[in-house]
Parts: C-alpha cells; sequence; structure tokens
C-alpha cells in the first residue's frame, strides 16, 4: 500500500489529466457547433449592423430589468390600507315601535318558595337559643386540645432563630 502523501499526489494528477482531455475532446466535438454559429450570428450582424456587445447587453439586461420593474410593482400595488367593515343593512322600518313583550324576559312562575331576606338583629342570645350551636371542647377533657397547643407552640417555636 503507498503511503498517503505519494497517493493523494497521484490522485490528484490523475484526476487533472482526465480533467484535460475532456475539454480536449469537448472543444474538438463542439468546435463545429461553433463555427457553425458564429457562421450564421455574421450572417445576422451583416443584416443589421450593430455591435456584438449591445446585442449581449439587451439580450440580458432586459429580461433583468423586466424582473426589476415586474418586482418594484408588484411591491407597491399591495393594498396598506385598513379594509372597511361592509355597512349594515338599512334597516327601513326604525320608527316602528317595539311592544314591550319582545324587550323584557316574563316573571319567573310562583313555583319557588318564599325566601326570608332578612331577619331582625338579637342583641342578646339566651341560653336555649345557643345551645343547638354549641359544642363544649372540653366534653372529652381538656388533655387533648392541651397537646394540640403544646405541638403548635413547639411548630412555632421551632421556627425561630
Amino acid at each position: 500500500m503507498p503511503r498517503l502523501p505519494e497517493f493523494i499526489q497521484s490522485f490528484f494528477s490523475r484526476a487533472k489529466n482526465s480533467v484535460g482531455r475532456f475539454f480536449r475532446l469537448a472543444g474538438e466535438k463542439t468546435a463545429g457547433l461553433r463555427a457553425e454559429l458564429k457562421k450564421k450570428l455574421d450572417t445576422l450582424f451583416i443584416l443589421f449592423p450593430v455591435d456584438r456587445r449591445v446585442v449581449l447587453t439587451v439580450v440580458i439586461g432586459v429580461p433583468v430589468i423586466l424582473v426589476l420593474v415586474l418586482a418594484g410593482i408588484s411591491m407597491t400595488t399591495k393594498d396598506t390600507a385598513p379594509v372597511k367593515p361592509a355597512a349594515p343593512p338599512v334597516n327601513r322600518d326604525a320608527n316602528r315601535r317595539i311592544p314591550s313583550e319582545d324587550l323584557f324576559i316574563p316573571d319567573e312562575p310562583d313555583f319557588v318558595p318564599g325566601v326570608l331576606l332578612e331577619r331582625e338583629k338579637r342583641e342578646q342570645w339566651s341560653v336555649e337559643d345557643a345551645m343547638p350551636w354549641w359544642q363544649d371542647p372540653l366534653k372529652d377533657g381538656d388533655q387533648e386540645w392541651r397537646d394540640q397547643i403544646e405541638k403548635t407552640v413547639d411548630v412555632i417555636m421551632e421556627n425561630v432563630q
């Protein structure tokens, strides 16, 4: 196996020879076509005496200018005005009176039970009035409450620095 630099050198020299051979063959094949095209162009330029550079400029320049003009027109014709909404339909009967039954929801039927919206505020409660809502916290003893209070105090004191 050849060393890497020799391999690279031989690869590039073979590639150079192949490319040169391709262009040489292409030149031989197209020489006749080029000569024929040159004759036709010369005939055309004899009929119309114009410099070749002018023809080349026109052939290349006109499409480029045409594309630029079309691009400019398309950019300037974009409608930037806001779209106006369609006008509401004209109501020819605007002066006509609308019956009140069409404007207001009818009353609810009377199947809803009556509601006591407010009652007099009591100044004093008797023991009998308060008994249904009273629960004695010490009914089962006070030890449960004391334990809960001690836990809460311990948690608060642990957070104090």
